[in-house]
């Protein structure tokens, strides 16, 4: 755990903490699960916003939003905004969402079309869609020396349209490539053919009073499930649950009772596809659940360290307004849910005497990413981190 994170001042300090407050809880088994001082403190959330999510993939949104020239859609990889705009030549471009000269945004909505140019409201800036600067108001008084206009376009970072769907970005040049990141998902994610699916109609999104991680070690567990959730035990074989990870990924396979056909009238996947669906993760903070003819996305974007923006969209095929509207809502519920219980253990989380339990076999998948992320945490970015080409 923390042992492993040497010459960091923020882990050094909370190494004296733990130190200070250990014995009045006799914890006599390694756990890796989350430590009560890894949630509230501010230095280790804002170390984690460089290291763990400047180097990984992130979901920013849809191509159904990014069907025209000038359509874009805005995001968070961290704390840094990011945009992703459809170009002239229909490629998908991503870059900085700010401004180069005083770092205000350029675009402000979640989704739109702005046209050939980006305008900055500050001091009118403006950028083509490709990045590249374009405009500077009363350019030769500002700058009489003159400005190296190619130096200073939008910063560009690397985009990935998978399955003709989903778009994902990443800041680092140096992490694998999408396709790699997601490797152990990757083929059964080419059998849903997730490029026929088409969004509802309306998404969820809300915040909560809970850190990131805690939201991600519930995901990952599959221990909770039949208790927390239990109006979903008639329709799942929730003692059949079958725990998987590997790399940047986990998978908790959940097979269907007889009561719910998990088909959906497909016959072209596997035979585990189709007895039930999976709670997946892609690492460090997607949560998708793939159905035959359904996929639930839940991702959870750090805000502060007990505060954590859950934003949820479901895509599906051939769905009433009808069918939408009980699946959104039964999604909803199971969110509010784990959040009403994360809640509750974020107040208990503030004890700095409290130690966590072991892990179960049925939690092996959080105790997994818990590790992915103290080894992040663990490793400085690379000095050539953000050099290189854009390329997935």
């Amino acid at each position: 755990m923390i042992a492993d994170l040497e010459h960091e001042p923020v882990v050094e300090r909370l190494r004296r903490r733990v130190g200070e407050t250990g014995g009045l809880v006799d914890a006599p088994l390694d756990s890796p699960m989350l430590q009560p001082y890894e949630v509230y403190d501010q230095d280790l959330f804002d170390l984690e916003m460089v290291r763990v999510f400047a180097r990984s993939w992130v979901w920013l949104g849809d191509t159904e939003d990014l069907t025209e020239p000038g359509d874009f859609i805005t995001g968070t990889i961290g704390y840094q905004p990011v945009m992703a705009i459809r170009q002239e030549d229909g490629s998908v471009r991503g870059f900085l969402n700010n401004c180069r000269h005083r770092a205000s945004g350029l675009l402000y909505e979640p989704a739109g079309n702005c046209g050939k140019t980006m305008t900055c409201p500050y001091h009118n800036w403006a950028y083509n869609i490709d990045g590249r600067l374009i405009g500077i108001p009363d350019r030769a008084r500002m700058y009489p020396d003159d400005l190296p206009t190619s130096d200073y376009g939008l910063v560009p970072i690397r985009i990935e349209v998978a399955w003709d769907k989903l778009v994902f970005g990443c800041l680092s040049r140096k992490a694998p490539p999408f396709r790699e990141w997601i490797a152990p998902l990757a083929e059964r994610y080419d059998l849903y053919r997730f490029g026929n699916f088409t969004r509802y109609y309306r998404e969820l999104d809300e915040t909560y009073p809970i850190n990131w991680k805690a939201f991600a070690e519930n995901s990952n567990d599959d221990y909770h499930v039949r208790f927390v959730h239990r109006r979903l035990n008639r329709f799942r074989k929730q003692m059949d649950t079958i725990v998987r990870f590997e790399g940047r990924t986990c998978s908790g396979f959940k097979p269907h009772s007889d009561e719910e056909n998990a088909t959906g009238g497909r016959d072209d996947l596997t035979p585990e596809q189709l007895l039930g669906h999976y709670a997946d993760f892609i690492y460090p903070n997607l949560t998708p659940l793939p159905y035959p003819t359904q996929l639930i996305l839940v991702r959870a974007d750090p805000v502060a360290p007990d505060c954590t923006r859950l934003f949820s969209r479901i895509y599906g095929i051939d769905k009433s307004t009808e069918e939408q509207d009980f699946e959104l809502d039964r999604l909803a519920t199971t969110n509010l849910e784990d959040t009403n219980m994360v809640t509750e253990l974020m107040k208990n989380l503030r004890s700095p005497f409290y130690r966590v339990g072991p892990a179960s076999t049925w939690e092996g998948r959080a105790a997994h990413v818990m590790k992915l992320v103290r080894a992040d945490v663990a490793t400085p970015l690379a000095d050539d981190e953000f050099d290189g080409p854009v390329a997935p």
